[in-house]
C-alpha cells in the first residue's frame, strides 16, 4: 500500500477562473484542458464554486436571444451570474491519501480536483489530476 499523499502529486499551475471572468474565457479553458467543469475562485484563491458546461448551456438556452450572437453572449456574461456559491466541487487536502483521492475521482468521473489548504478558507493550493500516479 502506498503512503503517497495528494500534496506529493498536486500541481501548482492553476486550472480555475475568477468570478469576474467572462464565459468566453471559461469555454476556452474547458476546451484547452478538456474538462467539463472549472473551479471558481475569488482574488485570494478561495474556492467559491464551480462552473460547468451544463450550467453554461442552460444559461445560454434561457437567455441567448437577449444578447444576440453566441460570441457576444459568452463575452458579456460573468461567471458570477451563473454559479451557485454553495455548490463546491470535489476537493481534497494535501494530507489526503492519494490512492483514496484518485479512487473517488475515478468513481465520480472527475478529471481533476482542487486541493485546498483548510476547510474553513478553502484556499486553493494546487490541483490533482486523475492521471496522476504515486511513484
Amino acid at each position: 500500500m502506498s503512503s503517497c499523499i495528494v500534496g506529493d502529486l498536486m500541481k501548482h499551475s492553476p486550472l480555475c477562473v475568477y468570478e469576474d471572468d467572462n464565459l468566453f474565457t471559461v469555454v476556452e479553458y474547458m476546451n484547452k484542458h478538456n474538462v467539463d467543469a472549472i473551479s471558481v475562485v475569488n482574488k485570494d484563491f478561495s474556492l467559491l464554486s464551480q462552473v460547468t458546461k451544463k450550467q453554461i448551456k442552460k444559461y445560454l438556452n434561457t437567455n441567448f436571444f437577449i444578447f444576440g450572437s453566441l460570441i457576444n453572449s459568452l463575452k458579456n456574461i460573468k461567471v458570477r451570474n451563473i454559479i451557485k456559491r454553495n455548490e463546491l466541487p470535489l476537493t481534497f487536502y494535501p494530507t489526503t491519501r492519494a490512492d483514496d483521492a484518485l479512487c473517488l475521482m475515478k468513481h465520480l468521473n472527475n478529471k481533476y480536483a482542487p486541493v485546498v489548504e483548510t476547510p474553513w478558507e478553502k484556499k486553493v493550493v494546487g490541483f490533482i489530476w486523475l492521471s496522476d500516479k504515486c511513484n
